[in-house]
């Protein structure tokens, strides 16, 4: 009703409102005020029947409203008796349960009552049987735990031997297979000549001289001594320095062509062939260079590095040896992503060392490694170079590369000999670690192959096949521990049963 009463005030001011603006008009209209007052009322009905309209309709629009909220509070009421019934039902079954819990924990108690008074019986009673402690039986059980497990290590041992070797040693054929492809080298070992032929017995009498002078002048001027006796068609050349041993060489050859021996041809020959030993080293040093890629190195590297030509290594040249390593290990840092500058540098400088073995007590990589001190080159090349015989551990994948190339090119067919005395040596003491670490299990041991296998035969009624893969992998570390070898050693032990009888 006020809102009624409002909209008739509105629509009555609306109408006043209305008369007196056309009462004010420029253009005199004519009207009656009865007329007037008439069409005023006229809208202030219509407007007062909108509003009607308009509040009948708010008044519905609210009922709606206020039906519906009373619905779903009616519903929310339903719900909330349904929740406080399921509630009511879980709290009491929740009761029940606790109550089961509680009894049986009582039964519980009382069974491992039972239980703990059975046991103690039951160790009384298994203490009599086996007439053993819980202490006895406590340390047998633990014996048999470790005898287990050391089982089990061994199949671990070789179920994780077996995967790797199925990714590793493929992957790792691929990539040296792939190296070597990258190389040419000389299958021919190269040997030192320490011996001149001479067609003539009677060039040893011009050798030898009047009262021995030119023998004499040619010793002291080179440092070495000529061995005459031994053969009528040689002449030895002995000197623990393979330089001096190579001047001379070349200088007694030439002095023999020429046929002319006395002192001062002696002493200008000497000093011809140690200038064209020294051209000689400069031209090896700069082929080595140019392999490891070093243009810039030191004058007095240059000349060690070029002296390598007249050092050998088991009949195998020093200087073929480096430049194989130098392409070798660069291949395999190609195909790995290493740095192949430094693995270069260090392949060149790897054995080096070797030069100065007769004047410095030290393993020849050790010596290596000083030189490259000397120089100031950096840690990781003093590493790959120092660490390449593993006495030293690696410290990168640089200093492995030179290790792994370091020994293909040693051990390849071809590439370096023994003599024979070293090589009996060497395989007896391969047989001998292999007796010492095997014991009363080993029945026999054979080194073949040159010594690259070593192959254990061990008694099959005290060992089995858990125990031969420990014993195998044993052997090995001792080795690698104690000897030194080129290349690799491969142990194999093998257990083997065998069952003879005779028909007669």
């Amino acid at each position: 009703m006020e809102v009624i009463l409002i909209i008739t005030t509105l629509a009555a001011g609306a109408a006043a409102y209305y008369f007196y603006s056309q009462s004010k008009k420029v253009e005199k209209v004519e009207i009656s005020e009865e007329d007037a007052i008439a069409k005023a009322s006229e809208k202030a009905k219509k407007a007062i029947e909108e509003a009607e309209d308009t509040a009948e309709k708010i008044k519905e629009k609210a009922e709606e409203t206020a039906r519906s909220i009373r619905r779903e509070v009616t519903e929310q009421e339903n719900l909330l008796v349904e929740r406080e019934k399921t509630l009511n039902k879980r709290a009491k079954l929740i009761e029940k349960q606790a109550e089961q819990v509680e009894v049986d924990k009582n039964k519980v108690r009382n069974a491992k009552k039972i239980l703990d008074k059975g046991r103690g019986k039951l160790k009384t009673e298994l203490e009599k049987i086996s007439q053993m402690t819980e202490d006895e039986a406590k340390k047998q059980l633990l014996e048999e735990l470790e005898e287990d497990l050391k089982d089990f290590k061994a199949r671990k041992i070789r179920e994780v031997e077996k995967k790797t070797e199925e990714i590793a040693d493929e992957r790792a054929k691929e990539i040296l297979v792939d190296a070597m492809h990258k190389i040419e080298t000389d299958y021919v070992s190269e040997t030192t000549t320490t011996v001149i032929k001479i067609e003539d017995e009677k060039i040893k009498g011009r050798v030898i001289g009047k009262d021995g002078r030119n023998i004499r002048a040619f010793e002291k001027a080179t440092g070495v001594d000529l061995i005459i006796d031994e053969s009528p068609t040689e002449i030895g050349i002995s000197c623990f320095d393979p330089l001096r041993r190579e001047i001379a060489r070349v200088a007694l050859k030439k002095l023999i062509s020429d046929g002319r021996i006395h002192p001062g041809t002696i002493e200008d020959e000497i000093r011809k062939a140690k200038r064209e030993i020294a051209a000689e080293i400069r031209k090896n040093g700069q082929i080595i260079a140019e392999e490891a890629g070093w243009p810039g190195i030191d004058s007095d590297l240059l000349k060690l590095l070029g002296k390598m030509k007249y050092r050998t290594s088991y009949g195998q040249s020093l200087m073929t040896h480096t430049i194989e390593v130098i392409r070798l290990s660069a291949a395999l840092a190609s195909e790995l992503g290493a740095d192949v500058e430094l693995v270069r540098k260090a392949a060149a400088l790897h054995d080096v060392g070797k030069l100065l073995t007769h004047k410095v007590e030290q393993p020849h990589h050790h010596i290596s490694g000083e030189i490259a001190r000397k120089y100031s080159l950096p840690d990781r090349m003093i590493n790959a170079i120092e660490g390449h015989h593993l006495d030293i551990e690696p410290s990168s994948i640089e200093a492995w590369i030179i290790h792994v190339a370091d020994a293909i090119s040693g051990a390849r067919p071809g590439a370096r000999k023994d003599s024979y005395d070293q090589y009996i040596k060497r395989v007896e003491a391969l047989e001998d670690t292999a007796k010492k670490i095997g014991g009363d299990k080993v029945d026999d041991v054979y080194a073949i192959h040159a010594g690259r296998e070593v192959r254990v035969l061990v008694k099959p009624d005290i060992t089995d096949d858990d125990e031969i893969t420990l014993l195998a992998k044993q052997i090995a570390d001792e080795i690698k521990r104690t000897q030194t070898y080129p290349g690799t050693v491969t142990v194999n032990v093998i257990r083997e049963l065998r069952a003879q009888e005779v028909a007669g």
